[in-house]
């Protein structure tokens, strides 16, 4: 208990509790034979394998296929041998993902397994489910068992890692976990099919999921592995431009995590918070197309070198449009030079013509060129930043967001932002 968040505690301690008083009571309540321990130990096998493969989910967490052996299970077993092998499940995992779990995290699984469970059992049980049903009536009875499981499974889930995170469950599923859910609803059919392939083959008709099974995990993989490559391309771009100046170096990543911080303090939704986050660190991409020894250069830069570097956004946009994933960011790109009275570049746009994201890029932005060190100043304080910010707002900056920023940024918390030397977006 000493390793968890403080806040997180209480919640563990209710959730495992309450997963031990189920599984024991039900594990006494539950006529044992030879029948039922050879079923648990062909789908506590089965589960242990499906956990010990799992799929990284962008935020943190994991997904796998053991969604569907848990639902199958529903109909199957007396809820005694389905909780055991579920709850053995979570504790018992091998292979990578057994070395990045601590024992709590996997206390916390299991129980959570078992809640989510039992409330599954408690609808089937409810509308008095029986193997003798037609397969579409006890079909349908399924679907809304595991409605049932993956809401309960779901707020559990949500809520512990919003105790860990210090965030709201409900940024939490929009930001992480309905990335789960593609592989959710491909496993609900999949349940049902092993359930009835178990009920008349045996052991035997597990093998006839399995393909499908590893098939279905491989897909999420690629999708997941996929948004990785996303955020490799993007990685590789800012590289790519620190490459060429020396100032860029970090600045990028500081402007992402001040104007996330901005973001989130104005309650910006996570898919644009997200977007807010490519655009913040890309807004200086288009600097790759400037020679490096106008952005490199300490004397005072003639009106045709001025005129090169005010091409960068324009240069960005073009850059960023030939990412597919990134289109509906340049636009931003393209507006963080822009000023609130309509004397900025390229296109001299004001107040609220200038994209919202680019006005909180612009601010960040600022920010971390005031607080920098150039080769012929050394940067202000977070105090003198602050001055400095608010005179220009209202002709520079958008003066709303001025002081979003001036309330939610702190000395301290700026200093932890700005010593960031890498880009990391997850």
């Amino acid at each position: 208990m000493e390793g968890l968040p403080k806040k997180f505690k209480p919640f563990f301690t209710l959730v495992t509790v309450c997963g031990a008083i189920v599984l024991v009571w039900n594990i006494i309540h539950t006529d044992w034979d030879t029948a039922q321990l050879i079923n648990l130990l062909v789908f506590g096998t089965l589960a242990i394998a499906s956990e010990s493969l799992p799929v990284a989910l962008p935020k943190g967490g994991y997904v796998t296929v053991s969604y569907c052996i848990f639902l199958s299970s529903l109909i199957l077993f007396p809820i005694g041998v389905t909780l055991t092998a579920m709850a053995l499940s979570g504790l018992i995992i091998f292979g990578k993902v057994a070395s990045e779990q601590p024992l709590f995290k996997r206390v916390f699984n299991a129980s959570q397994y078992v809640l989510s469970l039992a409330a599954g059992y408690g609808v089937m049980n409810f509308f008095n489910s029986s193997s003798s049903q037609s397969d579409f009536k006890l079909f349908i009875l399924y679907i809304i068992a595991a409605t049932v499981y993956m809401a309960i499974n779901t707020i559990i889930v949500v809520i512990a890692l919003g105790f860990i995170l210090c965030k709201s469950p409900w940024s939490i599923w929009v930001s992480n976990l309905r990335w789960g859910m593609p592989n959710f609803i491909a496993l609900v059919p999949l349940g049902f099919l092993l359930a009835l392939l178990y009920r008349n083959w045996g052991p035997l008709g597990l093998l006839l999921l399995f393909i499908p099974l590893l098939a279905s995990r491989h897909s999420f993989q690629l999708y997941m592995d996929m948004r990785e490559n996303y955020l490799s391309t993007v990685e590789a771009l800012v590289q790519a431009l620190e490459a060429k100046d020396t100032y860029t170096s970090g600045h990028s990543a500081r402007v992402g995590k001040l104007a996330v911080a901005i973001g989130e303090a104005i309650k910006m939704s996570e898919d644009k918070i997200e977007s807010l986050k490519y655009a913040a660190v890309l807004h200086d991409v288009g600097k790759i197309g400037v020679s490096e020894v106008i952005l490199n250069k300490e004397e005072k830069l003639l009106d045709s070198e001025w005129e090169a570097i005010r091409s960068h956004p324009v240069i960005g946009q073009t850059i960023i449009k030939g990412i597919k994933f990134m289109f509906d960011i340049g636009q931003v790109v393209r507006h963080h030079h822009e000023r609130y009275d309509g004397t900025g570049y390229p296109d001299r746009i004001k107040g609220e013509e200038i994209p919202l994201e680019s006005r909180i890029i612009a601010v960040a932005d600022t920010y971390d060129a005031i607080t920098s060190d150039r080769s012929y100043r050394k940067g202000s304080t977070h105090e003198e930043a602050l001055v400095e910010l608010k005179r220009v707002a209202g002709s520079q900056l958008d003066p709303a967001l001025v002081e979003v920023f001036c309330k939610v940024v702190t000395s301290e918390s700026a200093s932890r932002m700005v010593s960031a030397e890498q880009v990391q977006i997850a």
